[in-house]
C-alpha cells in the first residue's frame, strides 16, 4: 500500500530524524517492527529511535498509581490522599492527549512523504508474494461474504447465529444490570485471601457463572458458525466461480 510505501521511504532514510522517530513512536505497533526487521535496519538505531516512548508511558503509569492512591483509606474511611482523584482526572486526559497526538503525529509525516516524494513512494515495486496473498485473501473475503449471506446459509446455520446472539444479549444484560447479583463484592486493593477465601472462584455468584457460561457458548457457536464458513468458502473459491448475493440460494 502507499502507506506501507511512504513508512517504507521514511525509516529507510539514514540517521534519526524527526519523522523516523515519529513513526517509531507514533505508527503502527506490529506493522512498523516487521518492517524494520524485514529491512534489517539497525537495531540500536532503532532502539534508540524508539526511547521517547517513555514521555507516552510515563502519563500512563502516572494515572494508574493516582487511581490506586484515590483507592486508598484511612481507618476513620476517609480518602487517604484526598488529591490524587483529581490529579488523576488531569492525568488521564493528558495520557489520552500525547497518545492521539503520536498517532497524528506519524500521520502527518507519513502523509507528507506520501505527497512530496511521490515519485519515490511510487518506484518501490510491490512485494510479488504479499500481493499475491493479498488477492488471495480478498478472493477468499468475497467467498466468504457469499456463502454466508442469510439466503444462503442453512437453517441449523442461522440457528447457530441466533442462539449465539441470543447467549451473548443475556450474558452482557445480566452483567450489566444485575451486576451484583453476579459478582461478590470485591475492589483491585481487595485481598482474594481475606475477601475471596482465597479462592478467585468465589468471584462469581451463581447469577456470574451463568453469565460466564452464556459468553462461552456464544464463543463456541459463533466459532462453529465461521468454521463451517471458511470451509465453505474455500469449496467456493476452488470452484473458480463467484456466485452473486442475489443469486446464492442456489447453494
Amino acid at each position: 500500500s502507499t502507506l506501507m510505501k511512504a513508512m517504507h521511504l521514511v525509516l529507510g532514510s539514514g540517521g534519526l530524524s524527526v519523522s523516523k522517530v515519529a513513526i517509531l513512536i507514533g505508527g503502527p505497533d506490529w506493522p512498523t517492527s516487521v518492517l524494520c526487521g524485514i529491512m534489517r535496519l539497525s537495531l540500536l538505531q532503532i532502539m534508540l529511535g524508539t526511547l521517547p516512548i517513555v514521555f507516552l508511558i510515563f502519563p500512563t503509569c502516572l494515572t494508574g498509581a493516582l487511581m490506586y492512591m484515590a483507592s486508598l483509606q484511612t481507618d476513620a474511611g476517609n480518602a487517604e490522599f484526598p488529591w490524587a482523584g483529581p490529579v488523576s482526572t488531569l492525568t488521564a486526559s493528558s495520557t489520552a492527549l500525547v497518545q492521539f497526538g503520536s498517532m497524528i503525529v506519524a500521520a502527518y509525516y507519513l502523509e507528507q512523504a506520501s505527497d512530496n516524494r511521490a515519485d519515490e513512494v511510487n518506484a518501490i515495486e510491490d512485494d510479488k508474494e504479499v500481493k499475491e496473498a493479498d488477492e488471495k485473501d480478498e478472493h477468499i473475503r468475497k467467498c466468504y461474504e457469499t456463502v454466508t449471506h442469510w439466503n444462503a446459509v442453512p437453517i441449523w446455520s442461522k440457528l447457530i447465529l441466533i442462539f449465539s446472539l441470543a447467549s451473548i444479549t443475556a450474558s452482557c444484560y445480566m452483567v450489566q444490570f444485575f451486576s451484583s447479583m453476579c459478582f461478590a463484592d470485591h475492589s483491585l486493593t481487595d485481598s482474594i485471601y481475606d475477601n475471596l477465601g482465597g479462592n478467585v472462584g468465589n468471584l462469581f455468584l451463581p447469577l456470574g457463572w451463568a453469565s460466564v457460561a452464556l459468553f462461552l457458548a456464544s464463543i463456541i457457536l459463533l466459532n462453529i458458525f465461521s468454521s463451517w464458513g471458511k470451509q465453505q468458502a474455500k469449496k467456493l473459491a476452488a470452484s473458480g466461480k463467484i456466485i452473486p448475493l442475489n443469486n446464492s440460494s442456489d447453494l
